[in-house]
């Protein structure tokens, strides 16, 4: 027993070291010193009761936590946000991109490493017992004497009633304390239990109610609007809509997600300008996107922009793509199509990241396009460029506009995607403060100049559709601002870098109509709020689900995650996010 309680004081210092990449002692927060002891105790004693050899388990317990710490660390560092819960479902997307980046390896990594390895050749070399040999001397002294059964099964009883204490009184732990969501929360309360107290949120949902007529109006969206097959209720209920809106002059419809096309560079100092194309842009409704996910996390912001839904509903770590869309859904593919529209899905990558495959056929989509049916692929670093994906969606505007069809396509783009090392186009430098040091700054470097050869590449379409006699809008916006790891991250964005800080999440949108001007500035809209503008641009109607969508937009700009803010920007209310109501139980099911 005292070795055990020793392993559960020290294993947690060891794996909060590795995760944090230096030596560190545990957050100063008494319940998560408590957690992570009983957590490790909780481990311990059910490999006892499995295995019965403390040595053997003192190797898998000090194994297990190091590797996890690595992977805590390295998806800090590349993605800006902590592990949680969900990612589990996001593995194999996980393993996709995985190759792109560059591992560091620190001191920190492999001094706990060479503990682990020293403690293997203590206990296999020194004892002079194998592992499997080690195991079965335990059970043979059992079979021996009846003494030996009897003390066995004592011990295994006592075992097992020890792990259902731990497990209820692990859990009491977790459920008096709320789940931190910020960016730095492994730090704050140690990243053992910041993971493992995800798992309580993973299917929980926010039911705080509330009085006000605007948040009432939402919950009529989930009672009428978003059951299943609900997306043929409404446009049942609007036919006459429906019907008068096909004897107009539709627009075709084109939307870019831009990957990582974010608000980096308003704050911080560059040899030339970042984005000096879309800056240039007058005569274009344009402004500030407020989305819910930062450093990855690109499906959430789509799901969100698609649906008209919140992420925050099921709150942040939740993959909806993976997590819920197990049917056919309502989306703005659906509305499009009850238009005769022709709608299409691309993406310059695998086709089963994100389940995107099978998402988007739920959606509606008619045709989907992925990295093998685009034609004559450039790419930057090893992804295919922005330039490419618009040529090619260009060229599906053509085939559709050939066969006299409406096109509304919807394209996220690949190449901005972290893992910013230096590459042969870079020519953007960051210039920060001469008294302040930046390990790494050519990671920063590298995704700026990446904005720059993106910020290039708008030009091509709106030079194309700027000729295009058919009426034509263009949605264009990003996805997510980019995560350069934990040390630039805190120069680059706000301070306490959390989410209550929300310039950490605003990236860039425009909206283009190449049949008039509109030069109109929007100060802030939330990504399940941006269709509005879409629609209201394009002159579509709005149906049942947009209407009452609407009815809250023009209370409050911004719903999401983070905050509620009214549209007075003389008045901002910010709304704890405790008081979010949710209003997607009903389709997430």
């Amino acid at each position: 027993m005292f070795r055990v309680i020793i392993t559960s004081l020290v294993v947690p210092i060891f794996a909060q070291s590795i995760a944090c990449g230096k030596i560190t002692l545990m957050p100063k927060k008494l319940y998560t010193y408590i957690y992570n002891f009983l957590c490790i105790m909780f481990i311990y004693t059910f490999l006892n009761v499995v295995f019965w050899q403390y040595e053997i388990n003192f190797l898998i317990v000090i194994t297990l936590f190091y590797i996890i710490s690595l992977i805590m660390y390295y998806i800090h560092e590349f993605r800006g946000t902590n592990i949680n819960f969900s990612d589990i479902l996001s593995i194999n997307t996980a393993k996709e991109v995985a190759g792109g980046y560059t591992y560091e390896i620190k001191p920190i990594f492999v001094f706990c490493l060479l503990i682990i390895v020293l403690e293997y050749i203590y206990i296999i070399f020194y004892n002079k017992v194998g592992l499997t040999h080690y195991y079965y001397i335990g059970l043979n002294g059992i079979n021996n004497e009846n003494i030996y059964l009897y003390r066995y099964l004592l011990h295994e009883v006592a075992q097992i009633l020890l792990l259902l204490f731990l497990f209820f009184l692990l859990r009491d732990i977790v459920s008096k304390n709320k789940y931190d969501y910020s960016l730095m929360a492994g730090e704050k309360e140690g990243y053992i239990y910041n993971f493992f107290s995800s798992i309580q949120i993973f299917h929980k949902n926010n039911d705080v109610d509330f009085n006000s007529d605007v948040k009432n109006n939402i919950i009529k969206i989930e009672q009428n609007f978003i059951r299943d097959n609900s997306f043929n209720n409404i446009f049942t209920k609007n036919a006459h809509i429906f019907d008068r809106i096909k004897e107009i002059d539709k627009p075709h419809v084109i939307v870019i997600m831009n990957e990582s096309f974010g608000s980096v560079h308003r704050r911080i100092k560059t040899n030339e300008d970042v984005t000096p194309y879309y800056d240039s842009l007058n005569n274009v409704i344009k402004g500030d996107l407020y989305v819910n996910t930062f450093g990855g996390g690109t499906a959430n912001t789509e799901f969100e922009f698609l649906t008209g839904m919140i992420i925050g509903n099921y709150k942040y770590p939740v993959m909806p793509y993976n997590n819920f869309v197990k049917k056919n859904k309502y989306s703005l593919a659906r509305y499009f199509k009850n238009f005769g529209y022709h709608t299409i899905a691309m993406h310059p990558y695998t086709a089963t990241n994100y389940n995107r495959d099978k998402v988007y056929k739920r959606f509606g989509f008619d045709d989907l396009l992925f990295f093998d049916d685009f034609k004559d692929k450039k790419y930057v670093r090893n992804y295919v460029s922005d330039s490419s994906m618009y040529e090619e969606v260009i060229r599906c505007f053509e085939k559709l506009k050939s066969s006299n069809k409406k096109a509304f396509i919807f394209g996220i783009t690949m190449q901005n995607h972290s893992g910013y090392n230096r590459f042969d186009e870079q020519r953007i430098e960051s210039v920060i403060d001469e008294n302040i040091h930046i390990k790494n700054k050519e990671s920063l470097d590298a995704y700026l100049s990446l904005m720059k050869i993106s910020d290039d590449a708008i030009k091509i379409l709106i030079d194309y559709f700027k000729k295009e006699k058919e009426p034509v809008v263009l949605l264009f916006f990003g996805d997510h601002n980019a995560s350069f790891g934990t040390n630039i991250n805190k120069i680059v964005y706000d301070n306490n870098f959390n989410y209550e800080c929300t310039n950490t999440y605003v990236t860039p949108f425009f909206i283009y109509n190449n049949k008039r001007d509109n030069n109109k500035q929007i100060s802030g809209i939330s990504a399940n709020f941006l269709s509005l503008e879409l629609l209201k641009e394009a002159e579509l109607p709005f149906d049942d689900l947009h209407q009452l969508l609407n009815s809250v937009y023009e209370n409050y700009n911004i719903y999401n995650f983070h905050k509620m803010k009214k549209c007075d920007d003389d008045k901002i209310l910010d709304i704890p996010f405790d008081d979010l109501m949710m209003y997607e139980k009903e389709y997430l099911k």
